[in-house]
C-alpha cells in the first residue's frame, strides 16, 4: 500500500515483475558491459603492434643493406614475408574488435587493404621495381603505424561506437527501447 492509505502501489498493479533476457546457455559467464570490447581490443593493440615494429624494421633493413651490409637485404625479405602472416591475424582482430567489439568497422578496410598489398609489395621487391616498391611501403609503413597508435590511444575500449544490445524485457515480453 502506498503511504498508508489503502491505495496499491505500482509495483503489486503489475501482474508480473519485468523480467531480464536470460543468458544463453552457452556462455559461461554473464556478461559485463565492455567486456568483448577490452577482450577483442587487447588482441588488435598486441597484433597490431607487432605489425607495426616489422613494418618499422623495414626501413631500416633496407637502408642497412644500402649502406654495405648485404645480408640484411635477406632479413628485410623474410620480414616482409612474416608482415604477410601477421596482416592477416591483423584482419581477423580488427573484424573481432569490429562486430563483437562494437568499434568502428575502419581498421578492418584498413587491416583488409594492408593484408591485400603486402604481396605486391613483396612481388615489386623480388622483381626489383624499387618505384612501386618504395611508394607502397611508405604507404603501407603509415598505415600499419596509423591502425596501432589508433588502438594503443586511452581509453579506446571505453568509446565503443555502437550501444550494446538490450537485455531488459519489459512486461508485455517485447524489445524493450
Amino acid at each position: 500500500m502506498c503511504l498508508g492509505r489503502g491505495v496499491p502501489n505500482v509495483d503489486a498493479m503489475t501482474t508480473y515483475p519485468p523480467m531480464v533476457a536470460p543468458t544463453p546457455p552457452w556462455s559461461a559467464a554473464p556478461a559485463t558491459p565492455g567486456s568483448g570490447t577490452i577482450g577483442t581490443l587487447w588482441v588488435l593493440r598486441i597484433v597490431s603492434a607487432i605489425q607495426a615494429v616489422l613494418l618499422v624494421s623495414q626501413p631500416v633493413l633496407a637502408g642497412r643493406f644500402l649502406d654495405g651490409d648485404f645480408p640484411s637485404l635477406s632479413t628485410h625479405g623474410n620480414v616482409g614475408i612474416g608482415l604477410m602472416g601477421v596482416a592477416w591475424l591483423v584482419v581477423v582482430a580488427a573484424v573481432l574488435a569490429w562486430r563483437p567489439g562494437r568499434l568502428p568497422a575502419w581498421p578492418v578496410a584498413v587491416a583488409f587493404a594492408s593484408a591485400m598489398l603486402l604481396p605486391i609489395q613483396l612481388g615489386m621487391g623480388h622483381a626489383r621495381f624499387l618505384a612501386v616498391h618504395l611508394l607502397l611501403g611508405v604507404g603501407l609503413v603509415a598505415a600499419g603505424v596509423a591502425l596501432a597508435l589508433w588502438a594503443w590511444r586511452p581509453g579506446r575500449a571505453r568509446r565503443s561506437y555502437r550501444p550494446a544490445a538490450p537485455r531488459a524485457v519489459p512486461d508485455g515480453g517485447g524489445p524493450y527501447r
